[in-house]
């Protein structure tokens, strides 16, 4: 890993109530799979960083897939890796408008988040059912999500 990404992985913050998230979405029997385009070594600090890395069922990175987003190897991976999923109630969780058209190409439905910088309508206009301002808003708001109707 180079310098100037050993010092940003250093400053990186997780964003408020991640770790409430997942826990509430493992509480409701729902499982969770990291797929990401990041290296795995630089995917584990994500997950140290989030408080996240004992409530994860499966995950990919850079390193399990040929090509990166909008390409759907990642997310392919990932539903190996899950073992026999119904892909009709399997939700990305993406603040990429290549998050979302990679879902799409794996035949799944994308919950947008706004944290990732793009706007709400990049994100609608590559297919995200719903869009929510950051994980806090999507915990507030989850009885009434796609993710758990």
């Amino acid at each position: 890993m180079n310098c100037n990404k050993r010092d940003y992985l250093k400053r990186i913050r997780a964003f408020p109530e991640v770790r409430d998230l997942f826990q509430e979405i493992l509480r409701r029997g729902i499982r969770i799979a990291l797929a990401s385009s990041a290296k795995g070594e630089e995917l584990q600090i994500y997950k140290e960083v989030a408080g996240v890395d004992d409530l994860i069922d499966a995950e990919t990175s850079a390193d399990d897939a040929g090509r990166s987003k909008p390409h759907p190897d990642i997310f392919q991976a990932a539903l190996r890796r899950l073992g026999k999923v119904d892909a009709k109630r399997t939700f990305v969780v993406g603040d990429t408008p290549w998050d979302v058209i990679a879902a799409k190409r794996s035949g799944l439905k994308t919950l947008g988040m706004l944290c990732g910088g793009f706007a709400e309508a990049d994100l609608r206009a590559a297919g995200a059912v719903e869009i929510y301002r950051d994980p806090a808003d999507l915990l507030s708001r989850l009885e009434s999500s796609a993710l758990v109707r």
